[in-house]
């Protein structure tokens, strides 16, 4: 993926914050970052709300308000792993639906295989 200059609509952006939030969720399970330091990144209710009085979404609004319930799992390790897993994979499903082909310069266009053979 490149990353624009410039968004041309509300999808480009909310493509973008996906994929930035599915690494903070990646990064958690890996325990990389802390649940606090994913908080002051992505994960929050005032993200949340941000998000909804921008007029993102309604999938990736429900994907923040669920990543807030981690909070409360962080002493149930299998149910706050669990969790993240169950995340990680609604995030990967919400980035399929903006990406449905790829800018890959070694990539034949017309018969969508590698060029590099």
């Amino acid at each position: 993926m490149v990353i624009p200059k410039s968004f041309e609509d509300l999808q480009d952006l909310e493509a973008m914050l996906l994929t930035s939030i599915l690494g903070v969720l990646v990064a958690l399970k890996e325990d990389l970052i802390s649940y606090q330091q994913a908080e002051s990144y992505w994960l929050s209710d005032f993200m949340a709300d941000i998000f909804e009085e921008m007029k993102l979404s309604d999938s990736i609004v429900k994907l923040l308000q669920e990543s807030c319930q981690l909070k409360e799992l962080q002493g149930y390790t299998k149910l706050y792993y669990e969790k993240i897993d169950k995340l990680i994979a609604d995030s990967k499903n919400l980035i399929s639906q903006y990406y449905t082909e790829y800018d890959d310069e070694d990539v034949d266009p017309l018969t969508n295989k590698s060029m590099l053979n």
